[in-house]
């Protein structure tokens, strides 16, 4: 028997909103077969069980992800790069809190899974491998402060997506605040920050 004809990307869209929704224990088939108004089995035939589906599904988001960063070395200013990745990070949050659930994917579900997970972990690691090149290209270049370990500020700034959002604030505006917070920190600039004794 020939497969059923089922839009993929729909199926991950479905798929990552209801594993937001109701997190990888309470991910079932029969909860997407039901939003896409398909049988169980028409998934099945395209997964085999719900650790490939989500392990499929996080490898595309970090596709999608990735592809946002082609042609950054085309940016001469290495904070206005910093600051193109940051805005990706915060355009692509919802997708960035999914990936949040692969520690739970089984990697032993079947060699697909497993080899999805491997691709997941290589291309995280190009991920912060290009934040931290470019977070010490803003040091190098004086734009940043050079006495901050790199790896806390390429932490600072993934963890950024998590800050809950002002609903009455654009979202231009809220990331605009949150670099501009990270950038220069939020005590007033004639505050003594010296530590106290």
């Amino acid at each position: 028997m020939a497969k059923q004809k089922m839009n993929i990307h729909e199926l991950y869209a479905v798929s990552g909103n209801i594993l937001m929704e109701k997190g990888y224990a309470g991910f079932h088939f029969k909860l997407v077969s039901d939003q896409l108004n398909v049988s169980r089995s028409t998934i099945y035939e395209y997964f085999s069980n719900k650790d490939e589906l989500i392990a499929a599904l996080m490898v595309h988001l970090m596709d999608t992800i990735m592809a946002e960063y082609e042609g950054l070395n085309n940016i001469a200013v290495p904070l206005e790069r910093l600051r193109r990745i940051f805005d990706s990070f915060m355009k692509y949050a919802h997708l960035h809190q999914i990936l949040l659930f692969a520690p739970f994917v089984n990697g032993e579900a079947s060699p697909s899974v497993k080899q999805n997970l491997a691709k997941l972990r290589q291309q995280h690691h190009v991920l912060t491998r290009l934040l931290t090149d470019v977070i010490d290209e803003c040091k190098q270049s004086g734009s940043i402060r050079a006495d901050i370990p790199s790896s806390l500020i390429a932490s600072l700034l993934f963890q950024s997506i998590q800050i809950p959002k002002d609903k009455t604030m654009l979202d231009a505006k809220w990331n605009e605040l949150i670099f501009q917070v990270m950038l220069e920190g939020y005590g007033s600039p004639q505050a003594d920050t010296r530590p106290r004794e």
